[in-house]
């Protein structure tokens, strides 16, 4: 049987690096649901420029992942579609640099949605379209393991998901479906095209590595998850040795 994946925020940063992954190791007939919430010209610009074959295999599905009604939707565009799922990755995630006395109810609410409650309820409703030893994937963050002064919010909503993925494991167990997320570190996506050398050098300074990751180092980590079938209930780092220093 082809494999049906689902992958959230998947037309830049690290989610398009494991769309990008999976394609690699794709067969014919495998389908890829890569969901995207609002640069239709830049999801447009992502499938345009895959190989033909690999255009075929690619279904790009709009839809704001802060929103119930537009999740919903995404997941009747699949049963339709698809009809199951073998591999659904949890990607889609947002932030702020706002401080914590600035916070607004709305924003606060907005990004608990994106990062933990929508996730929430996307799995519950694709459960019951998941192929016996599926796999699900969320993407957490080490900033879930360890606060950030960044961003307090998102830390929180990470350290949810990190717990949210223990939590499923017993939920899936009967299907023999694997629970799993990445706590990745400081990786070098878009979300930093604006920091300046001195917050590189000083973020620097306590990794041990003293480098950002790149988005195939976590592409290649989410595949070997994936691929591992023994691998339930981690949360995996990957942060190049942060804070040794």
């Amino acid at each position: 049987m082809s494999r049906v994946s689902v992958v959230t925020g998947g037309t830049s940063g690290i989610g398009r690096g494991i769309v990008e992954k999976l394609l690699a190791n794709s067969q014919d007939g495998d389908m890829i649901f890569v969901n995207y919430a609002h640069n239709e010209q830049r999801a447009r610009e992502f499938k345009e420029g895959l190989p033909k074959e690999d255009q075929d295999k690619v279904v790009l599905v709009k839809a704001d992942m802060s929103s119930y009604d537009a999740m919903m939707a995404f997941v009747e565009e699949i049963r339709e579609k698809a009809g199951h799922v073998d591999w659904l990755i949890s990607n889609a995630g947002i932030s702020t640099y706002a401080k914590y006395e600035d916070y607004t109810f709305e924003e606060w609410t907005k990004i608990v949605n994106t990062n933990l409650s929508i996730p929430v309820f996307m799995v519950k409703e694709l459960r019951p379209l998941m192929s016996q030893g599926g796999k699900v994937l969320f993407m957490g963050s080490y900033a879930g393991q360890q606060a950030y002064s960044s961003s307090l919010v998102y830390g929180v909503t990470k350290a949810a998901i990190h717990f949210l993925t223990k939590s499923l494991v017993k939920e899936f167990e009967p299907k023999g479906i694997t629970v799993n997320a990445i706590a990745p570190g400081f990786i070098q996506t878009t979300w930093h095209e604006g920091r300046s050398q001195e917050s590189y050098d000083r973020i620097n300074k306590k990794i041990a590595l003293h480098r950002f990751g790149e988005i195939k180092d976590v592409a290649d980590l989410a595949y070997c998850i994936l691929t591992n079938d023994y691998m339930n209930g981690s949360i995996v780092d990957i942060h190049g040795g942060y804070d040794y220093f």
